[in-house]
Protein backbone atom coordinates (compact mmCIF):
# COMPACT_ATOMS: atom_id res chain seq x y z
CA UNK A 1 0.00 0.00 0.00
CA UNK A 2 1.01 3.43 -0.27
CA UNK A 3 2.22 5.79 2.71
CA UNK A 4 0.96 8.56 2.19
CA UNK A 5 -2.86 7.62 2.12
CA UNK A 6 -5.51 10.37 3.54
CA UNK A 7 -7.69 9.17 6.34
CA UNK A 8 -10.37 7.83 4.70
CA UNK A 9 -7.98 5.81 2.62
CA UNK A 10 -7.14 4.65 5.31
CA UNK A 11 -9.66 3.68 7.09
CA UNK A 12 -11.05 1.43 4.54
CA UNK A 13 -8.09 0.46 3.54
CA UNK A 14 -7.45 -1.62 7.47
CA UNK A 15 -11.41 -2.09 7.18
CA UNK A 16 -11.13 -4.27 4.13
CA UNK A 17 -7.51 -5.95 5.30
CA UNK A 18 -9.80 -7.04 8.72
CA UNK A 19 -11.85 -8.52 6.55
CA UNK A 20 -15.22 -6.33 7.73
CA UNK A 21 -17.99 -4.57 5.86
CA UNK A 22 -19.16 -1.14 6.22
CA UNK A 23 -22.32 -2.21 7.80
CA UNK A 24 -19.79 -4.75 10.51
CA UNK A 25 -17.16 -1.77 11.62
CA UNK A 26 -20.38 0.35 11.82
CA UNK A 27 -22.16 -1.86 14.40
CA UNK A 28 -18.89 -1.97 16.05
CA UNK A 29 -18.82 1.69 16.55
CA UNK A 30 -22.20 2.08 17.07
CA UNK A 31 -22.78 4.23 13.85
CA UNK A 32 -24.63 4.10 11.24
CA UNK A 33 -23.34 2.48 7.77
CA UNK A 34 -24.17 5.73 6.54
CA UNK A 35 -21.25 7.45 8.92
CA UNK A 36 -18.68 4.66 7.65
CA UNK A 37 -19.55 5.30 3.87
CA UNK A 38 -18.78 9.04 4.62
CA UNK A 39 -15.80 8.79 6.22
CA UNK A 40 -14.38 6.30 3.51
CA UNK A 41 -15.23 8.41 1.30
CA UNK A 42 -13.63 11.59 2.78
CA UNK A 43 -17.51 13.50 2.84
CA UNK A 44 -17.05 13.55 6.67
CA UNK A 45 -14.62 12.91 9.93
CA UNK A 46 -15.09 11.02 12.51
CA UNK A 47 -15.56 13.25 16.25
CA UNK A 48 -12.27 12.83 18.25
CA UNK A 49 -14.10 10.65 20.45
CA UNK A 50 -15.10 8.11 17.37
CA UNK A 51 -11.46 8.42 16.20
CA UNK A 52 -10.20 6.76 19.12
CA UNK A 53 -12.33 4.05 19.28
CA UNK A 54 -12.15 3.74 15.60
CA UNK A 55 -8.60 3.12 15.98
CA UNK A 56 -8.73 0.63 18.53
CA UNK A 57 -11.31 -0.73 16.98
CA UNK A 58 -9.45 -1.26 13.53
CA UNK A 59 -5.87 -2.46 15.50
CA UNK A 60 -3.99 0.71 14.59
CA UNK A 61 -2.72 3.95 16.07
CA UNK A 62 -4.13 7.40 15.75
CA UNK A 63 -0.58 8.36 14.70
CA UNK A 64 -1.10 6.15 11.23
CA UNK A 65 -4.56 6.95 11.09
CA UNK A 66 -4.28 11.13 11.65
CA UNK A 67 -0.39 11.20 10.15
CA UNK A 68 0.77 11.34 6.46
CA UNK A 69 3.87 9.79 5.95
CA UNK A 70 3.05 6.64 8.53
CA UNK A 71 3.38 3.03 7.52
CA UNK A 72 0.29 1.14 7.50
CA UNK A 73 0.38 -1.65 9.77
CA UNK A 74 1.97 -5.52 8.75
CA UNK A 75 -0.64 -7.87 8.59
CA UNK A 76 -0.04 -10.18 11.99
CA UNK A 77 -2.52 -12.79 12.45
CA UNK A 78 -3.07 -12.66 15.99
CA UNK A 79 -3.04 -8.53 15.75
CA UNK A 80 -5.63 -8.17 13.31
CA UNK A 81 -7.71 -11.71 14.33
CA UNK A 82 -7.34 -9.30 18.35
CA UNK A 83 -9.19 -6.10 16.23
CA UNK A 84 -12.09 -8.20 14.30
CA UNK A 85 -13.18 -8.76 17.72
CA UNK A 86 -15.52 -6.88 19.19
CA UNK A 87 -14.29 -5.66 22.83
CA UNK A 88 -16.12 -8.65 25.02
CA UNK A 89 -14.57 -11.19 23.07
CA UNK A 90 -11.23 -9.94 22.80
CA UNK A 91 -8.90 -11.88 24.96
CA UNK A 92 -4.88 -12.28 25.76
CA UNK A 93 -2.66 -12.94 22.77
CA UNK A 94 0.57 -12.18 24.29
CA UNK A 95 2.32 -8.70 24.22
CA UNK A 96 1.50 -7.74 20.71
CA UNK A 97 -2.50 -7.87 21.82
CA UNK A 98 -1.80 -5.83 25.05
CA UNK A 99 -3.14 -2.51 23.85
CA UNK A 100 -6.46 -4.35 22.68
CA UNK A 101 -7.49 -5.49 26.15
CA UNK A 102 -10.08 -3.81 27.89
CA UNK A 103 -7.79 -3.87 31.05
CA UNK A 104 -4.35 -2.64 31.18
CA UNK A 105 -2.45 -4.47 33.74
CA UNK A 106 -2.31 -1.19 36.09
CA UNK A 107 -5.99 -1.91 36.53
CA UNK A 108 -5.68 -5.53 37.17
CA UNK A 109 -3.61 -5.25 39.99
CA UNK A 110 -6.07 -2.52 41.41
CA UNK A 111 -8.86 -4.89 41.05
CA UNK A 112 -6.59 -7.81 42.50
CA UNK A 113 -5.58 -5.37 45.49
CA UNK A 114 -9.25 -4.19 45.90
CA UNK A 115 -10.65 -8.00 46.14
CA UNK A 116 -7.71 -8.90 48.89
CA UNK A 117 -8.43 -6.00 50.74
CA UNK A 118 -12.10 -6.45 50.48
CA UNK A 119 -11.58 -9.91 51.35
CA UNK A 120 -9.28 -9.24 54.67
CA UNK A 121 -11.95 -6.96 55.81
CA UNK A 122 -14.78 -9.18 55.21
CA UNK A 123 -13.09 -11.70 56.70
CA UNK A 124 -12.42 -9.61 60.32
CA UNK A 125 -15.67 -8.57 60.48
CA UNK A 126 -16.90 -12.56 60.42
CA UNK A 127 -14.53 -13.66 62.60
CA UNK A 128 -15.85 -10.92 65.39
CA UNK A 129 -19.50 -12.00 64.67
CA UNK A 130 -18.23 -15.59 64.83
CA UNK A 131 -17.34 -14.92 68.03
CA UNK A 132 -19.67 -12.38 69.22
CA UNK A 133 -22.77 -15.60 68.49
CA UNK A 134 -19.73 -18.23 70.43
CA UNK A 135 -19.43 -16.03 73.14
CA UNK A 136 -22.47 -13.70 73.64
CA UNK A 137 -21.96 -10.88 76.00
CA UNK A 138 -24.82 -8.09 77.35
CA UNK A 139 -23.10 -4.57 78.01
CA UNK A 140 -24.51 -2.14 79.51
CA UNK A 141 -23.07 1.76 79.61
CA UNK A 142 -23.30 4.57 81.77
CA UNK A 143 -26.63 5.73 79.84
CA UNK A 144 -28.60 2.76 80.92
CA UNK A 145 -28.00 1.89 76.79
CA UNK A 146 -27.46 -2.17 76.24
CA UNK A 147 -25.65 -3.60 73.71
CA UNK A 148 -25.57 -7.33 73.00
CA UNK A 149 -24.84 -9.11 69.50
CA UNK A 150 -21.66 -7.81 67.14
CA UNK A 151 -21.65 -4.20 68.63
CA UNK A 152 -21.90 -5.61 72.60
CA UNK A 153 -18.90 -7.76 71.83
CA UNK A 154 -16.46 -5.49 70.07
CA UNK A 155 -17.29 -3.31 73.04
CA UNK A 156 -17.05 -5.22 76.07
CA UNK A 157 -13.48 -6.79 74.30
CA UNK A 158 -12.23 -3.22 73.47
CA UNK A 159 -11.88 -4.24 69.66
CA UNK A 160 -13.71 -0.38 68.67
CA UNK A 161 -10.18 0.24 66.53
CA UNK A 162 -10.45 -3.51 65.13
CA UNK A 163 -13.62 -3.50 63.92
CA UNK A 164 -13.45 0.30 61.74
CA UNK A 165 -10.61 -1.34 60.88
CA UNK A 166 -12.28 -4.27 59.25
CA UNK A 167 -14.90 -2.09 57.98
CA UNK A 168 -12.77 0.04 56.61
CA UNK A 169 -11.08 -2.40 54.29
CA UNK A 170 -14.21 -3.87 53.51
CA UNK A 171 -15.48 0.00 51.88
CA UNK A 172 -11.84 0.56 50.68
CA UNK A 173 -11.96 -2.78 48.94
CA UNK A 174 -15.18 -2.28 47.48
CA UNK A 175 -14.32 1.54 46.42
CA UNK A 176 -10.91 0.29 44.55
CA UNK A 177 -12.34 -2.18 42.76
CA UNK A 178 -15.25 -0.36 41.49
CA UNK A 179 -12.64 2.33 40.56
CA UNK A 180 -10.84 -0.50 38.62
CA UNK A 181 -13.85 -1.81 36.35
CA UNK A 182 -15.44 1.53 35.14
CA UNK A 183 -14.78 1.74 31.90
CA UNK A 184 -12.48 4.26 30.67
CA UNK A 185 -14.27 7.39 28.37
CA UNK A 186 -12.74 9.79 26.24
Amino acid sequence: MRKDLQLYGKIQARRKALGLSQEELAQRMGVSRQSVTKWETGLSAPDLDRLVELADTLGVSLDYLLRDQIDVPEASAGHEESAALPPEEKTERGPAAAADTDMTTGRRIALAAGVLIFLIGAAGLLTMWIFSELFPVQLVDLRGGVHTGLWGYVLARELNALFWAALAAVAVGLALSAFSLRRKKF
